[in-house]
């Protein structure tokens, strides 16, 4: 049976050569392997083609000039040649012809001396002596055929010359089963052209993702903090103003400013404890609805009117009153009614009753009045007393009139506070307060307490102070232009004489600040967006009366200032 010659690629790899080796129907097959061969990269390769065409039933041998690819086949059981010192048709289990002939012999030293000098040439029977220990011949009648197989000269010392390699490789490569869970590429290496451009590309990919990843730090992370420091110049002011509600404007012929009068009513009661005890006799007191479902006319009544309960208590009417006139609407009458105030007839607690749905008019008695008009106590009357009582003496009345009036103060104070904005500047001295009403009610409740109510009301007179910054700016500003206030140092005042009668209000104000260029670091920031650091720091060097300014960025290699002013941190002093 003929052998199949398989041809195989350097970069094929092992699988590629077991699915042509499984896909020939030839049984014998001849592996023709060059030299370079990713086959050549591990013994491991040979072992799965020997255990693969063995599965399938075939017989592999392998032909190469590469010595390690022939070790790798000879350890892993297959017949092996060497296209040099192979006669044609004939192969021994070492894959290498037992007889030479003079002739292959000859055109084996012609390729021989074609590939190598003839130094080379000169010094391969000295190399096959040295690897052998047998004496290479020197002609090529040195080599004769023998009628039985045997061998001398020269292809005896090629003979030894392979075995000895084979078994110098044998010492570092052994036979071995391989698992079928082993994946054939695993020991698969790249051609080394092959590896130099995927490391190239390697590199390439990995320097893009760098420069990206700087990119993206750059324009998410990247920030700027700017300072800058301009010099001051100190000013001094020394000056007399009047506040007037009068004016409209400033006049600064006269120093004149514009007034406001503030004016902030407040009223309070409140309970305090009565020393002293009486025996007294008190009325029952309360408020009674009087309703009128009569007619439309008003009804009045006069004071002292009685009206009584259905247990017979009378009460009386404290004043005088008119009842309204009920609405008809349709022909029927819808009552109107009106609350008033009403006291029992007589002292004691008998009339301190609970709330009462219907009291009479006895005046109407006999009359069509009578049912038409009635009142009704939505709540009990109270106080009614008879024996001794606790009542307020005269140091209790003036200590609670004190009282009230501190009270009064602090309550104006706290609501003038909020009723002017944070503009306007309220100086000591320049308040009023007046007391309108101070009332005693010296009928203790239950727990022997009276009352004192309390109406004050307290006036100022304020002028707008950031206007009046303003106006001393602008009176800087003559001596040092294009300037502002470097920090507000609060101003002083003296002199404070207030006149409530003509709301006018007459001061000293004392002013000692420190004057700067005028600079809006908001309008600066939206400058040098974008720009070039070196840029950015000849427009800081640009600003007048520039005292110190510098410029420091995150990541340290940016090159711009950031493109969002949100970035962009400005401190100015």
């Amino acid at each position: 049976m003929a052998t199949k010659k398989i041809f195989v690629e350097k970069e094929e790899s092992v699988g590629e050569v077991i699915d042509r080796i499984l896909g020939e129907p030839d049984r014998t097959l001849l592996l023709i392997v060059p030299k370079g061969s990713m086959l050549g990269k591990s013994a491991r390769n040979f072992h799965l083609i020997e255990r693969e065409a063995t599965d399938a039933g075939k017989e592999i041998s392998v032909e190469s000039v590469d010595e390690n690819i022939l070790a790798f086949a000879k350890n892993a059981g297959m017949t092996v040649g060497h296209p040099l010192l192979r006669e044609r048709g004939v192969m021994g289990t070492s894959g290498i012809s037992d007889i030479v002939p003079v002739a292959r012999l000859e055109k084996m030293h012609e390729v021989v001396g074609e590939t190598g000098s003839e130094e080379q040439e000169a010094e391969e029977p000295s190399r096959g002596k040295r690897r052998t220990g047998h004496k290479a011949p020197e002609t090529k009648e040195d080599v004769v055929e023998d009628a039985e197989g045997g061998e001398v000269g020269a292809g005896e010392e090629v003979q030894q010359e392979e075995k000895s390699f084979f078994k110098e490789e044998d010492r570092f490569f052994k036979k071995r089963p391989l698992s079928a869970e082993e994946d054939i590429d695993e020991e698969e290496e790249e051609p080394s052209g092959r590896g130099t451009r995927k490391w190239i590309l390697w590199g390439v990919a990995s320097l893009v993702v760098f420069v990206a990843i700087l990119y993206g730090i750059t324009i998410v992370f990247g920030s700027a903090k700017i300072s800058i420091t301009f010099k001051k110049t100190p000013w001094n002011y020394a000056g007399n103003f009047t506040a007037d509600k009068a004016a409209s404007r400033i006049n600064a012929a006269n120093n004149v400013i514009p007034a406001q009068i503030f004016s902030v009513p407040k009223n309070l009661t409140q309970l305090f404890p009565a020393s002293g005890h009486q025996n007294v006799s008190l009325k029952a007191q309360g408020t009674i609805t009087i309703y009128n479902a009569y007619s439309s006319s008003p009804q009045s009544l006069v004071a002292t009117t009685r009206f009584v309960t259905p247990a017979g208590k009378v009460f009386r009417l404290v004043n005088a009153i008119v009842v309204p006139g009920a609405a008809v609407t349709n022909g029927v009458i819808v009552p109107s009614s009106i609350d008033a105030a009403i006291i029992a007839d007589q002292a004691g607690p008998d009339y301190n009753v609970s709330s009462t749905p219907k009291l009479t008019i006895p005046g109407f008695s006999g009359t069509p009045k009578y049912n038409a008009f009635y009142g009704v106590l939505a709540s009990s009357t109270s106080g009614g007393y008879i024996g001794e009582k606790a009542v307020p003496t005269a140091a209790d009345i003036v200590a609670a009139k004190q009282a009230v009036t501190s009270s009064l103060m602090t309550a104006l104070q706290g609501g003038l506070v909020g009723s002017y904005t944070n503009n306007f500047k309220i100086l000591p001295g320049a308040t009023t307060m007046q007391i309108t009403k101070l009332t005693v009610n010296t009928t203790t409740d239950e727990t022997g307490r009276f009352s004192v109510f309390g109406e004050g009301t307290l006036s100022a007179i304020g002028f707008d102070e950031i206007a009046f910054k303003a106006y001393l700016l602008f009176l800087a500003q003559s001596v040092e232009a294009s300037s502002t206030f470097s920090s507000f140092a609060p101003f002083s005042y003296a002199s404070i004489t207030p006149d409530f009668a003509n709301g006018r209000l007459s001061f000293s104000v004392a002013a000692q600040e420190s004057l700067e260029p005028v600079f809006s670091a908001d309008d600066f920031r939206q400058a040098i967006v974008g720009k070039k650091i070196s840029d950015a720091k000849d427009d800081i060097s640009a600003l007048p009366e520039l005292q110190e300014g510098t410029i420091s960025v995150w990541p340290a290699w940016l090159w711009q200032i950031p493109g969002n002013p949100k970035k962009i941190q400005m401190t100015v002093d």
